[in-house]
C-alpha cells in the first residue's frame, strides 16, 4: 500500500472512529477493569489522544505504530499540546500498556510486545515533568490550562468545548469531575499550586 504524504480529515476521522469500536470492546475485559477507578476515567481519552496525535503529527495509523514514534507522542506531544490534570498523565503508561496488549490479541497491531516494552522504559516522573514544564507547553496548552486552572473566569462553555475539540484532541478539560473520579478536586488543586508561580510568569512575560 501506498504511503500517504498528506494530512486527511477523512483519515483523521476514520482514525478516530476505529478507535472508539475498538476502546468500546477493550472497556469489557478483565484487563479493563484491573484499571483503577482514575485510570479507567481517562482511559478512553488518553487511547483518543494518542491516536490523534499520531495520525495528526505523524501521519501514523495505530498499525503503523513505532518504538520511536509511540515514545515520542508520550514523552513529547502529550506534554506539550494536552492540558489535562495529573491524573490524566499518571494514567497514561498503565492505560496504553494494557490497550496495547489488548490490540495484539485482537490483531489489530502485530508489534505490541515492541509497544510494550518502549512504554515500560518510560518513567512516569519524566512524562509529569514534562507536563509540568509551562516552558514546554503550546500556545494551545497555554490557554487550555488557564480554563483548567480557572484563570479564565465566565468562559462560555461553548468556546471549551470547541477548543477540546479543535486542540485538545477531545480530552475534555474538566474530565475528572464530569466522570466521578474520587477526590477529583484535590487533584485540580495539586495541580493549580504545582503550576501557579511559574505559569504566572509566563503569562506576565509573554503580555508585557
Amino acid at each position: 500500500m501506498q504511503q500517504r504524504t498528506a494530512y486527511s480529515e477523512v483519515e483523521a476521522e476514520k482514525n478516530v472512529e476505529k478507535n472508539r469500536l475498538w476502546f468500546n470492546r477493550f472497556r469489557t475485559t478483565r484487563s479493563f477493569q484491573k484499571l483503577n477507578k482514575p485510570e479507567k476515567a481517562a482511559a478512553f481519552y488518553i487511547t483518543q489522544a494518542v491516536v490523534s496525535l499520531s495520525y495528526k503529527y505523524q501521519l501514523r495509523s495505530p498499525r503503523r505504530y513505532t518504538a520511536r514514534s509511540i515514545k515520542e507522542v508520550i514523552l513529547k506531544m502529550l506534554p506539550e499540546k494536552i492540558a489535562a490534570t495529573n491524573v490524566f498523565f499518571t494514567s497514561v503508561i498503565p492505560v496504553m500498556r494494557r490497550y496495547f496488549i489488548f490490540l495484539g490479541v485482537q490483531h489489530k497491531i502485530s508489534n505490541a510486545e515492541t509497544l510494550v516494552r518502549a512504554l515500560d522504559s518510560i518513567k512516569v516522573s519524566d512524562l509529569l515533568a514534562g507536563h509540568r514544564d509551562a516552558s514546554n507547553w503550546d500556545v494551545h496548552k497555554r490557554l487550555g490550562m488557564k480554563y483548567l486552572m480557572g484563570y479564565s473566569r465566565d468562559v462560555d462553555p461553548k468556546k471549551i468545548k470547541e477548543f477540546e475539540e479543535d486542540y485538545n484532541m477531545g480530552v475534555p478539560l474538566r474530565f475528572c469531575f464530569d466522570l466521578g473520579v474520587n477526590r477529583a478536586s484535590k487533584d485540580i488543586i495539586m495541580l493549580t499550586e504545582s503550576l501557579r508561580e511559574k505559569f504566572e510568569q509566563i503569562l506576565y512575560e509573554k503580555n508585557k
